[in-house]
């Protein structure tokens, strides 16, 4: 009781010494409201760093006091995300040794439930390779369906700011290109996959950190992220305007976008058609897709060794329980990764060199 007496003194040390940091820098922002949009853009992006500072400098201090939750965030300005800790991360051949895993994740689950089960009959010779700490669960598995191998990443979050988007070179245009493994590592992901390949063709409604860096498609579905993490969907046509995507992209307050579908499942209803602009989706081909199931609760998915044509891989997914699935590019560009460790077969033995990707990352703090 003495110890737990102590920690909350000090959890109130620390708020009172934080929130008078937070008095003067109020004042000092609002010192000079002339100041040029940049200052006042980067007294902002102080602001919101110290925000974040704030909140994991608190969460720190909670460590040990059960009774009350901790919660860790990320920035957006910040590229490389906190590094996972290597004693997170395990391996099994069983599925059904897992079940002390989903127990120990109850807290961050919420009550929602996992696509990934003990009961789901693995490929032999595969491995289920997890992570677990306190701010984020991934499970990745094979699974055959028909003639392809499914690999699965299932993943569930603390905090939106924990499901980010990457891309080569660091920036919108950068003109260098990596494999998704070499971007998984370098940002420190706990899962990754391979995104939009938004430099390979020059169409696509695209946002990034919140700002539209191109528009005028009439060809793609778009899905766009906001900042709770949840996935919004614009048919090919609907947003044509840069005006309108800018409108749009502060309405729903959206984080960054991709460009490539089609929308594939929507609210557990079949949405795929054996026809669209791109992925020669009437065809077998290696397919991957972004899928979410609830809040902060998503699936990578990539189907390779055999492929599907676009409708049943939609279908697939589909009697899999999974509610909401929009596709990603495909073919050799199809990539899964777990730590710094590619999960699935990739087409043609190896992995091309691509602009981008999406990832989740762990909200706990180096060292902590």
């Amino acid at each position: 009781m003495a110890r737990t007496f102590s920690r909350i003194l000090r959890i109130l040390a620390i708020l009172t010494s934080l929130i008078l940091t937070l008095a003067v820098l109020g004042c000092t922002v609002r010192v000079n409201p002339s100041a040029a949009p940049e200052q006042g853009n980067a007294r902002l992006g102080l602001s919101e760093k110290f925000g974040q500072f704030v909140t994991n400098k608190i969460s720190d201090a909670l460590d040990g006091v059960a009774f009350i939750p901790k919660e860790y965030w990320l920035s957006d300005e910040d590229m490389v995300a906190p590094e996972p800790n290597p004693s997170c991360y395990g391996y099994t051949d069983d599925p059904a040794s897992l079940v002390w895993l989903i127990e120990d994740a109850e807290k961050l689950l919420d009550g929602q439930k996992l696509i990934f089960h003990p009961d789901v009959t693995i490929p032999q010779d595969s491995q289920i390779k997890y992570y677990l700490d306190d701010t984020i669960l991934s499970i990745t598995w094979k699974q055959v369906i028909g003639t392809a191998t499914y690999t699965f990443s299932e993943v569930k979050i603390q905090h939106p700011s924990q499901f980010r988007r990457f891309l080569s070179g660091g920036e919108y245009g950068s003109g260098v290109l990596y494999t998704a493994t070499e971007m998984a590592s370098s940002v420190n992901a706990v899962t990754a996959s391979s995104a939009d390949y938004y430099a390979y063709r020059s169409f696509g409604n695209t946002v990034y950190n919140g700002k539209v860096m191109r528009s005028g498609d009439t060809l793609l579905d778009t899905c766009y992220v906001d900042d709770q993490g949840d996935l919004h969907f614009t048919l090919k046509g609907e947003l044509f305007r840069k005006e309108e995507i800018e409108g749009y992209v502060a309405d729903n307050h959206i984080r960054f976008s991709l460009a490539f579908g089609p929308l594939l499942i929507q609210d557990g209803v079949v949405l795929a058609k054996p026809y669209y602009s791109i992925g020669e989706v009437d065809q077998r081909y290696s397919r991957a897709a972004l899928c979410q199931q609830g809040p902060l609760h998503y699936l990578v998915v990539a189907a390779n060794s055999g492929g599907a044509n676009i409708v049943t891989f939609a279908n697939n997914l589909q009697g899999l329980g999974i509610q909401t699935a929009y596709a990603l590019d495909g073919g050799q560009t199809a990539t899964i990764i777990m730590g710094d460790e590619l999960m699935n077969h990739v087409d043609y033995g190896g992995e091309r060199k691509i602009s981008d990707i999406i990832y989740f990352a762990t909200a706990i703090p180096n060292g902590g």
